[in-house]
């Protein structure tokens, strides 16, 4: 009996149980639990001079729910757990999580481009996730194209990319949304570099970017 099916036993077994006793629901978030004071912005010297506004998230239908999925990596089967759901909707977990942690990287304001000064440059991401996966006890699996559109920046051009990131993950569905986590970390690592105008000089292991395209 694979690690899937014996997830799935267990929670049969808790909605049986539940028929006499009512199953507290766990929620989850793809925020971090705290900000490191070597993670948080530090408002010295030149500021960059451009915001970044993303956008709402596209995401898979199987996933997009308020229960975290399971994929059973062995078939085509995937299964929502009803105890185990997002603190909001999983788009904006996603949405949220990757506007925090590029404007920590980059030390940047994330605004909507609607309320921002008219002359403002600003860096609007759009992401399109192509794969949310959640393969209990394995690995968590996030493959992704984004689009970067500049704003009031003469002379910089568009890029559209895809890469995918797969981060080994523990027992457990705490283990699993870290490993989500770290795997949406990682694009936004990527992104901030591309948006400096920097090469990724070592991608995270895991990450394997499938190609870029300036617009």
């Amino acid at each position: 009996m694979n690690l899937f099916r014996v997830l799935i036993s267990v929670v049969a077994a808790g909605f049986v149980a539940g028929c006499s006793t009512t199953q507290p629901s766990q929620y989850y978030t793809l925020m971090p639990p705290s900000i490191k004071q070597t993670d948080a912005v530090a408002a010295k010297g030149k500021s960059p001079g451009y915001a970044i506004s993303v956008q709402h998230v596209a995401l898979p239908e199987q996933v997009d729910r308020p229960q975290i999925v399971i994929t059973d990596p062995d078939s085509t089967q995937v299964t929502p757990l009803n105890s185990s759901l997002w603190a909001s909707p999983l788009s904006d977990e996603v949405r949220n999580a990757l506007a925090d942690a590029l404007s920590r990287r980059l030390g940047v304001l994330e605004i909507s481009p609607s309320a921002a000064p008219e002359s403002l440059p600003i860096w609007r991401i759009t992401l399109t996730i192509q794969r949310f996966e959640s393969l209990y006890g394995r690995r968590a699996v996030l493959d992704a194209t984004w689009r970067l559109t500049p704003l009031n920046q003469r002379g910089k051009k568009a890029r559209l990319c895809r890469a995918e990131m797969q981060v080994a993950v523990a027992d457990g569905m705490s283990a699993m949304v870290a490993g989500h986590r770290e795997a949406l970390h990682a694009f936004a690592d990527v992104i901030a570099d591309q948006i400096q105008g920097r090469n990724t000089t070592e991608a995270p292991t895991g990450f394997q970017m499938k190609g870029c395209t300036t617009l």
